[in-house]
């Protein structure tokens, strides 16, 4: 073999090495921009089509810190996991998985979260332990056998909807969208978060009813709570590793993205209203549950 064929063999490889090189970088850096943009629509990027980028080789292992789920083998009771959007409940399905061992399912198909840690969206049978919906009426509630109603104040729940519609799973809306987007949206989607919660509240199954903000002051205790209406008991040693894992990949940090007011009084006083209607049907139900029946 001639200097000149060893130069330009030499050479040819690292081109090779160098092109290698920049597919990483690019496809990793485009599956981090479609992580951090991503909604419940598909995203467009090709961070899921069957190609093992780098940057995924180790998530396997980095994800299930307590048990790696599973599909159930055995036929569970299909249980609804509903809540108006900005509820936590892909914080609650983290939870469960790691409590459990078994999948969550969803009505969705989001590809960022299938990759990220739930593999069970798009799976809606009783395979998994409790399906996501955001979905609400008799011709959603009436699919299931149970339900768990993740509950959370109006002004907050509408707040992190309208993050994560702007700025994706764990990002922020900017100012302008704010102020040119924020009035119109709490007006329309207040009486959605109002419909769907009485939707789910009027359920004539076995229900649940999760208060995101009692799951962040107490987790143990509600934790405990939410297992026990799944009928599945787990180890003080497994709770442990659920509480040191507690967060997940998707917890948006909290901040302040504004310099004004959130609720002026009219829009205030309209969520205030919801909110109340919902508390007292849930006193409603409560006190129906514990009449004695003859």
């Amino acid at each position: 073999m001639s200097w000149s064929t060893c130069y330009r063999f030499r050479f040819s490889s690292s081109a090779v090495v160098c092109l290698a090189l920049f597919y990483i970088v690019v496809f990793n850096g485009l599956s981090l921009y479609g992580l951090i943009k991503s909604t419940y629509t598909p995203v467009s990027l090709p961070v899921n089509r069957d190609r093992l980028y780098f940057a995924y080789m180790k998530y396997d292992r980095a994800l299930w810190k307590c048990k790696k789920p599973h599909l159930s083998q055995t036929p569970l009771p299909l249980t609804a996991l509903a809540s108006f959007p900005g509820s936590g409940n892909t914080w609650v399905r983290h939870i469960l998985q790691q409590a459990t061992g078994i999948l969550t399912g969803s009505i969705y198909n989001d590809k960022v979260l299938k990759i990220m840690g739930f593999p069970g969206e798009n799976i809606q049978n009783s395979s998994v332990l409790v399906v996501k919906t955001h979905d609400y009426g008799r011709n959603e509630t009436q699919k299931y056998q149970r339900a768990i109603l993740i509950l959370r104040n109006p002004k907050d729940a509408l707040l992190a909807e309208f993050n994560r519609l702007r700025g994706g799973h764990i990002g922020f809306a900017r100012k302008e969208d704010f102020t040119k987007k924020w009035k119109g949206f709490v007006t329309i989607k207040a009486k959605s978060w109002f419909e769907l919660n009485k939707s789910w509240l009027d359920f004539p199954g076995d229900l649940h009813i999760l208060r995101y903000e009692d799951l962040k002051s107490d987790p143990i205790n509600e934790i405990k709570s939410l297992l026990k209406f799944l009928r599945i008991n787990i180890s003080q040693k497994e709770l442990s590793c659920v509480i040191e894992n507690l967060t997940g990949r998707f917890k948006r940090p909290e901040r302040d993205v504004t310099n004004f007011t959130l609720y002026p009084s009219l829009l205030g006083q309209d969520l205030e209203r919801y909110e109340l209607r919902i508390n007292r049907t849930i006193g409603q139900r409560h006190r129906q549950a514990n009449i004695p029946h003859s």
